[in-house]
């Protein structure tokens, strides 16, 4: 008579523990990529959001803040400086982006070709933007504003009173508009010339056989095919010239000069935040500011968008 052998009693399989390695392996990439996101909560998305906080109270200091609702916002339809920094910015910035597309597509058109030395006014055309606007912004004021520059010492000569550019209303404007081109245009200059180089050199080969001028060939087969490019530089410079402060910070300082001539958006959300210590309504001016730019940017991409459907 055999004997009956009872099997093992079998339990739930445990699962395998994982290592510390494999742990690690699936951890690392969020690991390394937390920095960005840490900062920039910190200082991104937390300074946006709490200046959405902030708009809504007169909030002078931590400990000095008062629900008010949207007074904030009903103030901008009844202040006089916001309408005067409105109107100066939309008038400078009709002024500045196109001259500013028209003069960095030619300086890149000009550059794009095989020149000798091109590589050295590249990096001339390009160093305003590098350059301490400290001393850009003493080096204008002064040859712009004061009684002393080359051209006040000239005028003096001829027994004609010199008061300086940016003490005259009138040309209050056109400092501005100097100093901007005068330090941006280069940056667009690099836009564009990365867009002409994406442009296969057979087009032009075949104009030229076909009989077409430089100019024929720039109109039709430059400009069409930098659409794009061209739109993408508006945008940001649109973009900038609502964001600008530096450059009318040097020359007119906060109050905007003479009858506030170059009172821009940048300067009157300092002015508010900094100088009055109106932090909200700094706050609602700043998103008053990026409601109007982010409505011109999407008007300028469907522009864009239309032109080249047609």
């Amino acid at each position: 008579m055999g004997v009956a052998i009872t099997p093992p009693t079998v339990g739930p399989v445990s699962p395998p523990k994982r290592s510390s390695y494999y742990i690690w392996e699936k951890a690392a990439p969020y690991v390394f990529i937390s920095p960005f996101f840490i900062l920039f909560g910190i200082f991104g998305a937390f300074p946006i959001l709490f200046a959405v906080w902030i708009s809504f109270q007169d909030w002078k200091s931590v400990r000095s803040s008062e629900y008010v609702g949207f007074k904030n916002y009903a103030r901008l339809f009844t202040d006089d400086s916001f309408h005067i920094a409105l109107s100066n910015t939309i008038i400078l910035g009709i002024l500045v982006v196109p001259l500013m597309i028209i003069f960095s597509l030619s300086l890149a058109n000009v550059l794009n070709q095989p020149i000798r030395g091109r590589v050295i006014y590249r990096t001339a055309y390009f160093l305003p933007v590098v350059t301490s606007l400290v001393v850009v912004g003493i080096l204008f004021d002064f040859f712009l504003g004061s009684v002393y520059s080359p051209l006040g010492s000239i005028l003096q000569i001829f027994g004609i009173e010199y008061k300086g550019l940016t003490n005259q209303p009138v040309f209050v404007k056109p400092a501005i508009l100097v100093m901007i081109l005068w330090r941006w245009v280069g940056y667009n200059m690099m836009i564009m010339l990365a867009g002409l180089q994406s442009i296969p050199h057979e087009l032009y080969e075949a104009a030229r056989i076909d009989g077409a001028s430089g100019i024929q060939a720039f109109l039709n087969i430059t400009v069409p095919l930098m659409r794009r490019v061209i739109a993408f530089a508006a945008i940001l410079s649109t973009i900038g010239m609502f964001n600008i402060f530096e450059e009318a910070y040097m020359l007119v300082g906060t109050g905007g000069g003479p009858d506030r001539a170059g009172l821009l958006m940048g300067l009157i959300i300092y002015r508010q935040a900094f100088v009055s210590f109106k932090f909200g309504y700094a706050s609602a001016l700043a998103y008053a500011n990026a409601v109007i730019i982010i409505a011109l940017s999407f008007l300028q991409i469907f522009a864009s968008e239309r032109a080249a459907s047609d």
